[in-house]
């Protein structure tokens, strides 16, 4: 029997549109009241997944929510963070540095929001998009060493960032968890954390084993955590890296995908 579900945000528990339709809320409200545990597990920070919390019924004392692709685990009751695992702001001037050099946008996440160097495109899809605010700051002098940062995402357009993703020094991706999580964004986090990372953490919290784990999703950023998962599903609308090694293929994100996965399964 299957005990934890682990669901990953965009491009799978929501649409096209950004959001999470009727037949997605219904099926996770089942899934809950037989006594699954069903978390969001994102890429996004906190401040991007706290206004989905309450359509999915998923804020409480004893329910979480995996951010920053593994990297933060927070209580939803009061967001207390749980486990952390992320960077910090030594590695933020680095990559700050690298942004720069290259000719790539940044945004960094912290706890509190979002930060970057300069206002943008990019800084602009955060904010309208994604719901984050975006704080402005000078990233040399008012970030310390020891600032939490959970992650960095690079970005700019899909041709050049493909092109740049190429010149980068093999030393950064041997330091960094270094994923392209969209086809214009590129995710820089601590070596070992990942999806996978995350639904452990929460799962060994929980007493869940691992066979006992559903984990859903569409990009490169879940593949760690399908490939961990008792089963691991791929959205239809997935990289085709993830599908391959999914072992099932639910429908798109568009028409109830994680629904026909949980009325399946569960």
């Amino acid at each position: 029997m299957y005990k934890l579900i682990a669901i990953d945000m965009d491009g799978t528990l929501l649409n096209s549109d950004g959001v999470i339709s009727k037949g997605n809320k219904e099926a996770i409200k089942k899934a809950i009241e037989k006594g699954v545990k069903v978390v969001i597990t994102s890429g996004r920070g906190l401040k991007g997944l706290d206004k989905f919390l309450d359509e999915v019924n998923l804020r409480g004392e004893n329910e979480y929510l995996i951010a920053n692709n593994g990297g933060t685990i927070y209580r939803t009751s009061d967001f207390e963070c749980i486990s952390y695992k992320g960077l910090r702001g030594r590695d933020l001037v680095k990559a700050h540095n690298l942004s720069r050099e290259f000719g790539l946008n940044m945004i960094a996440y912290t706890h509190e929001g979002s930060i970057a160097p300069e206002e943008n495109e990019f800084t602009r899809f955060e904010t309208e998009y994604v719901g984050t605010p975006v704080k402005i700051i000078d990233i040399n002098t008012d970030v310390k060493d020891e600032d939490e940062i959970t992650k960095i995402l690079f970005s700019q357009s899909e041709e050049l960032l493909t092109k740049k993703i190429l010149e980068i020094p093999k030393e950064f991706y041997k330091k960094y968890n270094v994923v392209k999580t969209m086809p214009v964004i590129l995710e820089i986090m601590d070596k070992n954390c990942n999806k996978g990372y995350g639904v452990k953490i929460l799962a060994d919290k929980l007493g869940i084993k691992k066979e006992e784990i559903i984990c859903i999703g569409d990009q490169a950023n879940d593949i760690e955590m399908i490939t961990y998962a008792g089963l691991g599903i791929a959205m239809g609308n997935a990289i085709e890296e993830l599908k391959n090694i999914a072992q099932y293929v639910t429908l798109d994100n568009d028409n109830d995908g994680v629904a026909k996965a949980i009325e399946k399964f569960i």
